[in-house]
């Protein structure tokens, strides 16, 4: 694998890693279960990614960058802020979810030999299968399900 494929997958590794603080912000900020569920489960996806693409940097004899930068304290603390509650959760998924996907994108253009080139189509599916849902959940209005109205009342009591 050249350098520069290695490169593209380190910074593959990066995101999955900014992404899985990040769901870790808008965990935080949930209350509808339905929600919550699907945000563990795509963090966990990132967390497996970020699994995959380091078991091939290493392969090529060279070790996976993980490592806080100014773009991952950035996107955690912006969703932090955002995630004020179940809708600026998904708000703010949905930006990052944007961002991963096009990212993911633009590593298929790069020269990857056929194993990477899986595992790069792979988490792209899952990528694309994130975003998808998200949008549907906003389109829905999924906080304001019975269960997420509740929620929502419930910390209105508290206040």
């Amino acid at each position: 694998m050249n350098k520069t494929a290695v490169s593209k997958l380190n910074d593959l590794i990066q995101l999955d890693a900014d992404a899985v603080l990040a769901y870790q912000q808008a965990l935080d900020a949930c209350e509808v279960s339905e929600i919550r569920r699907k945000f563990k489960g795509f963090q966990d996806d990132h967390q497996q990614h970020i699994n995959d693409l380091a078991e091939l940097v290493r392969a090529n004899g060279e070790e996976p960058r993980i490592k806080r930068d100014l773009k991952g304290f950035l996107i955690e603390g912006f969703t932090a802020i955002a995630s004020q509650g179940d809708r600026s959760a998904l708000l703010s998924m949905l930006g990052n979810e944007e961002l991963t996907n096009r990212t993911y994108e633009a590593a298929l253009k790069t020269e990857l030999p056929d194993k990477a080139r899986a595992v790069v189509e792979r988490n792209r599916g899952d990528e694309a299968r994130h975003l998808a849902w998200i949008k549907e959940a906003i389109a829905g209005r999924l906080w304001e399900t019975k269960e997420g109205a509740a929620a929502v009342e419930q910390e209105e009591r508290r206040k």
